[in-house]
């Protein structure tokens, strides 16, 4: 590994990884279409001025210190670990606003918008907001499986929808998230904090499963995006007020800040984002090659496969670079296996089917591994894939049915036998990423 960015040439080029810079060297004979590589900004983002200026400017409502009063009571929804936004400047800056209008620290509860996920340990909540912070307001995990969740509306399914009584008793809901490319609602953020974020754990599971990996419910789109608009349509419900968002960039860092009514500042903040995570791809290649960077949690690693499928012809191989820096449990590779094992002959119909019908892929596991183990399915149907790791080892990743190399020349020697004189596309950082395909290309796929 190299600390410092390669200098990339026809054959020299590299991906990227928790280490630093992983130079690849292509075979003489391979074409290299595109390096979607991302320009680095030298100049340091100051986060909470950031959040100050959208404070001051947001979109499509009035300024949140104009719209609370010293005697509400206000709920914060606030995201988990799983995103690396500057969470904890940003909820100084909005805890700040609501001491200067008045409003009492006894007035702030503080949810964690954890979804399916686990809960934060007291030690992570003050590593990830300030002991300080922890310790003056009243912090929760959202739990989905609590007894006490209280209706907000249906999907369309018909399916109750229950989210935490805490914002539901509130005077007022600030959710603050952040807004990044999103494999199945387009983006992330938005409303997102609500549901799924504090929701019940049945309507979250229904919820993606029925409008996961079909339509719309793509990569980069919000128009016609039935997952994204059921999301809206109960964030409304649910009366999410206010939003502060973060719009990060392909290092899943801070780029700008936006805040104001939950669909337009989303909105808002999507556009940015679309703008500073979008490279444009001469053509579909035989081979592309992608690093999960900066994924590196176990299921996580996966989200790569979706923009990787885009940029590669169909019956063509990604190869995906990935740390793994969490485990994938033992449940995740068994199952992958049992459903390839019984759904071989066509991977994709079945996992339709499967959600279609409300059934998941490991019914004891949450959406998210399902989610997860879903994307490997559907990108083996239609691709060759080789995991390029020394996190896993060859025997599991056989398991979940790619091939599985210790290093990258070892992933282009396994490459190259399937394909002679390929063209190529390569993404050093697959994890927040749009891409664009030249449609007029006469190499378009």
């Amino acid at each position: 590994m190299v600390q410092e960015r390669i200098q990339p040439t026809a054959r020299k080029t590299f991906v990227r990884s928790l280490a630093g810079f992983l130079p690849i060297i292509l075979p003489a004979d391979w074409q290299l279409l595109t390096l979607a590589d991302f320009p680095e900004s030298p100049k340091p983002i100051d986060a909470y001025a950031l959040a100050l200026e959208a404070l001051r400017t947001p979109h499509g409502t009035a300024t949140l210190d104009s719209l609370l009063a010293p005697h509400n009571t206000v709920c914060i929804l606030i995201e988990d670990l799983t995103r690396t936004s500057p969470k904890k400047i940003i909820l100084g800056a909005v805890l700040d606003l609501l001491r200067q209008k008045g409003i009492p620290v006894a007035n702030i509860s503080i949810v964690i918008a954890l979804g399916t996920h686990r809960p934060l340990s007291r030690l992570e909540l003050a590593v990830a907001f300030g002991e300080e912070t922890v310790a003056t307001y009243t912090f929760v995990n959202h739990d989905c499986l609590a007894a006490d969740l209280a209706p907000i509306g249906r999907l369309t399914s018909g399916t109750i929808v229950k989210i935490n009584k805490l914002a539901i008793e509130a005077d007022f809901r600030i959710g603050i998230g952040s807004i990044f490319p999103h494999p199945l609602n387009g983006f992330g953020g938005g409303g997102k904090i609500l549901f799924p974020g504090i929701a019940d754990f049945n309507s979250i599971f229904e919820h993606h499963l029925r409008h996961s990996f079909r339509g719309h419910s793509a990569l980069g789109h919000l128009e016609g995006n039935e997952f994204h608009d059921e999301v809206t349509a109960l964030a409304l419900a649910g009366r999410l007020n206010f939003i502060v968002n973060s719009v990060l960039n392909h290092n899943d860092q801070l780029h700008q800040v936006v805040a104001g009514d939950p669909i337009l500042a989303h909105r808002a903040g999507a556009a940015i984002c679309r703008n500073i995570t979008s490279r444009h791809f001469q053509a579909q290649a035989d081979i592309t090659i992608i690093s999960a960077f900066p994924y590196s949690q176990g299921p996580q690693i996966m989200k790569p496969l979706a923009p990787a499928t885009i940029i590669t012809r169909p019956g063509g191989t990604i190869i995906l670079y990935a740390d793994c820096s969490s485990p994938l449990p033992e449940s995740y590779f068994s199952a992958c296996q049992i459903f390839r094992s019984q759904h071989g002959a066509d991977l994709r119909r079945a996992v339709l089917d499967c959600f279609a019908d409300n059934r998941p892929i490991m019914a004891s596991a949450p959406p998210e591994l399902n989610m997860s183990m879903a994307q490997a399915m559907l990108a083996q149907n239609d691709f060759n894939i080789i995991l390029v790791t020394d996190d896993i080892g060859p025997s599991q990743v056989s398991r979940l049915g790619f091939k599985h190399a210790a290093n990258m020349h070892n992933g282009l020697l396994l490459a190259a036998k399937d394909h002679a004189k390929p063209t190529v596309n390569i993404v050093p950082a697959g994890g927040v990423i749009l891409p664009v395909i030249n449609e007029n290309s006469p190499l378009y796929g």
